[in-house]
């Protein structure tokens, strides 16, 4: 749906008819208020329209991402995507109108009316004041970050509360990341680089052709890497340079980010030779998906997300989301949609677990009696990678990679889950109590909570047993080297194992792209089918918890233990490249191989009809109803290609199978034979 911004009405909304959406009275920890924001100054903001309903959304991201579905990497459009939770058409109108008229000169320009929501760009203080009947200020944290937000009530008309969902830009503040400079009590003098994981992984470093692409992104306008940095980097890790081709949003590299450097470092330095896009979000989770579903230049195949926070307080760092207008229930699913899309799309999606354990950020000492989620890592339409350390570690390529004769570089050895002792952080990880356990993870998350021991198990009330069960997947996060600043540091944190992850990602997804055209998508249903098939693509993590945060341990903190197969520590271990890439091939490979079949079969069954039917036999059908017949062999043959492309991981049918297979009503002929 896209609506054409009517003209100015003459609507008044009277002060009385209207709903206060949030009145804040007091500053989250961290922000301090300068004074009042000059009229002429500049904002944007978001509306969340009603949708429509999200049960079409759902069934299509399901049948894309399914390796067992016959539509498996059928991924739709931005269009379509957005037509299945399109916002009534009247109700969209009547929201279009009432921002239009808050809004001077030039508000076609900076309007900007998708399918479920109103982006609203470079409006000024004294126009968003009047829209939202508020007082806009500037605040700054302590860091020196600088946004414009409200104090005091903000409000919205009467007759539109039922058809806006919640905003974002007007009340909500950012979140800051914790550091990923660390001082952990026994630090490793090991350190890991890109060749490090290449070699624990089984990847080299010779770069993929770049048909994937992949991407960081950032929030809440962070400040990003340094060019001049990631040259160094490249200089010193002996990897030819790579380059950025597209850059989204504010980009201030001057003070540079040590995690925002340690992600693009890092995803670069895996996935070798992809192309690399770089994202800036204004603000948090669902502002960021909203825009980049609706991104005009499209999107790319992976995405690394580093940034988490309480599922139960998002999109704020005071206790709740009542600054949009929602609760964190409904800014989850809001977003959780949002996330299905970009699935739906073709994107993978990657999430740190978090660096506190399973008691969080939210309580830092363990004084709830409950563990804590962490968003978006619990979502059920992102991968959420946890972290691991060397247990015992392996030495090596002083020889070959320059900055490894200045510092110990890992090649290998034993993997268990970080510890605070060792790595100054604890990998987050758990249950949500906010989303279910998918179907594709109820198997693997049953048998551990079948047979995991106590000590490995919070106290059954802790946690929520039937929410969806994180991480997906680990990965080494401790001691990476990052350039910044001019100079080497030793970094740690799940943002360095979502990033590592995502890079193996795009590497497979540049397979997929090579054998049937088209990315992976969503990963966790192959994920863990894979992991049932053929457990040698992953390395089982079995030692380590995370009891602790990353404030330390405490008698109070409870969490989850890591064991034999997928645990709420290290998800279903650590990749092993060579066997998932086998896998993908061979499975890829075997359908496409089965649908070339299949369409040749059909070409011959089709030339056959068309002869037969330039010399009709009395009373036979005619060529209309011959290839009719044609058309339905066809459909069947379609189904049978896409459900039946591998029996079992690295077997192809055989020809006679081949020649055997049926289809849906069409008897016993090979693949689809005309009835």
């Amino acid at each position: 749906m896209r609506i054409q911004l009517a003209a100015l009405s003459v609507l008044a909304w009277a002060s009385g008819d209207r709903v206060v959406v949030y009145d804040r009275q007091v500053l989250p920890p961290t922000w301090h208020k300068v004074g009042r924001a000059d009229p002429l100054q500049r904002t944007s903001f978001i509306l969340a329209v009603k949708q429509a309903g999200t049960d079409k959304l759902d069934a299509a991201f399901q049948a894309v991402s399914d390796p067992d579905s016959p539509k498996y990497q059928q991924f739709l459009t931005r269009e379509e995507v957005n037509q299945l939770t399109a916002s009534d058409a009247q109700e969209m109108q009547a929201v279009v109108t009432w921002v239009q008229e808050g809004m001077k000169g030039g508000a076609n320009q900076r309007i900007e009316v998708r399918d479920d929501s109103i982006v609203v760009t470079h409006a000024t203080v004294q126009e968003v004041e009047a829209l939202f009947q508020t007082e806009l200020y500037i605040y700054t944290h302590d860091n020196g970050h600088t946004v414009i937000r409200n104090f005091g009530p903000y409000s919205i008309p009467q007759t539109l509360a039922d058809s806006i969902d919640m905003t974002e830009g007007i009340a909500d503040f950012p979140m800051h990341r914790s550091s990923t400079l660390r001082t952990p009590e026994a630090q490793t003098d090991v350190y890991v680089v890109p060749e490090s994981l290449g070699k624990m992984y089984g990847f080299d470093d010779t770069p993929a052709p770049a048909t994937a692409i992949q991407m960081p992104a950032e929030f809440q306008a962070d400040a990003a890497y340094n060019k001049g940095d990631l040259k160094q980097f490249y200089n010193g890790t002996g990897l030819p340079t790579q380059k950025v081709e597209e850059v989204f949003g504010a980009f201030d590299g001057t003070y540079p980010d040590t995690e925002a450097t340690l992600d693009t470092q890092y995803i670069q330095g895996v996935g070798l030779g992809v192309q690399n896009w770089y994202w800036t979000s204004p603000g948090w989770m669902y502002t960021f998906a909203n825009n980049l579903v609706n991104n005009k230049d499209g999107v790319p195949n992976v995405v690394s997300m580093s940034w988490g926070w309480s599922e139960s307080q998002q999109c704020t760092v005071s206790t709740n989301c009542s600054t949009l207008g929602v609760d964190s229930v409904q800014y989850v699913a809001r977003t959780n949609t949002e996330f299905q899309k970009l699935g739906a799309m073709g994107v993978t999606l990657f999430a740190s677990s978090g660096d506190s354990g399973a008691n969080g950020r939210t309580d830092p000492v363990c004084t709830d009696k409950a563990v804590h989620a962490v968003f978006p890592a619990s979502s059920p339409y992102v991968t959420a990678v946890g972290a691991t350390q060397f247990k015992q570690a392996t030495v090596g390529l002083n020889g070959t990679v320059p900055v490894c004769g200045q510092f110990k570089c890992g090649i290998g050895g034993v993997e268990e889950a970080v510890s605070y002792s060792v790595a100054g952080f604890t990998s987050g990880g758990g249950f949500s109590n906010l989303t279910a356990m998918p179907a594709w993870q109820k198997t693997a998350v049953q048998q551990y909570l079948k047979t995991a021991p106590s000590s490995a198990l919070p106290p059954a009330g802790y946690f929520n047993q039937a929410g969806r069960a994180y991480p997906d997947v680990a990965a080494m996060g401790n001691n990476f080297l990052v350039y910044v600043n001019s100079d080497w540091a030793g970094v740690g944190g799940t943002s360095a194992s979502s990033p590592t992850w995502a890079g193996v990602a795009a590497r497979l997804n540049d397979v997929a792209i090579k054998t049937t055209g088209k990315p992976l998508g969503f990963l966790n249903p192959l994920l863990y089918k894979m992991a049932a098939e053929k457990p040698a693509a992953f390395t089982d993590v079995v030692t380590g918890d995370n009891k602790c945060t990353e404030y330390g341990c405490f008698s109070t903190c409870e969490g989850f233990g890591a064991t034999k197969g997928w645990d709420a520590v290290s998800g279903l271990g650590t990749p092993n490249y060579k066997e998932l890439e086998n896998y993908v091939a061979v499975m890829l490979s075997s359908r496409n191989s089965v649908v070339v079949y299949c369409a040749q079969e059909l070409a011959a069954q089709a030339a056959r009809v068309v002869l037969a039917a330039a010399q009709p036999p009395g009373g036979e059908q005619s060529d209309g109803a011959s290839l009719a017949r044609v058309a339905r062999a066809a459909r069947g043959c379609r189904a049978v290609s896409t459900e039946s492309g591998v029996l079992g991981a690295g077997r192809r049918r055989s020809g006679a199978e081949e020649r055997g297979w049926t289809h849906a009503g069409a008897g016993a002929g090979p693949c689809g034979e005309l009835d």
